[in-house]
């Protein structure tokens, strides 16, 4: 057998790094459900809004559709002193539930990245001692492995359930153009 050592202790790199992306994995999903539970209504669409005060940003809040005429969109903007103060207000306003969002979507797609790399690493004989055969054989190895690309289904369920398709667009713009890419 060529795991000589438990495949959780500490000295074991590949066990503690698997360990470590579930870990991960469970905490991008609390922070999901966390901020799924607090969209700004304006990113609903106007049908769902019932604070007037949100309702005053949706002329300064757009779809992937920006991505095809920004300087359209930007220049409608410009072109107003009220649209203009206006997005600076929603700017200020939702800086910071922007960034969390943003932050999110980023954590997502690196653990995908890093439960890819981890497997290539194992494949790849980065761990001498651990093949992806015997970390399947090991009780813990299978459980963590298989809970590692579960975690990340259950990421995209609760994506698509909680913060919906056009959601996550007017965020990503309002984020885009936050950070000055327009």
């Amino acid at each position: 057998n060529p795991i000589t050592m438990d495949f959780l202790s500490k000295d074991n790199l590949c066990g503690q790094n698997l360990l470590r992306i579930t870990s991960r994995g469970s905490a991008i999903i609390a922070e999901l459900l966390r901020l799924s539970g607090n969209i700004p209504e304006v990113f609903l669409g106007a049908d769902k809004i019932n604070d007037p005060e949100q309702r005053k940003y949706l002329s300064v809040l757009f779809d992937f559709q920006y991505l095809q005429e920004p300087d359209q969109f930007e220049k409608k903007i410009n072109d107003d002193v009220n649209l203009l103060d206006l997005d600076q207000e929603f700017q200020e306003n939702h800086r910071e539930i922007l960034v969390r969002f943003y932050q999110l979507f980023e954590s997502i797609w690196k653990y995908q990245a890093d439960v890819a790399k981890y497997t290539e690493d194992v494949i790849g004989g980065f761990y001498i001692q651990h093949s992806l055969d015997n970390i399947f054989q090991e009780v813990e190895g299978k459980q963590l492995l298989c809970e590692a690309v579960y975690l990340f289904g259950v990421m995209l369920l609760l994506m698509e359930e909680r913060i919906p398709g056009h959601v996550r667009e007017k965020i990503l713009i309002a984020m885009y153009r936050l950070n000055g890419e327009s």
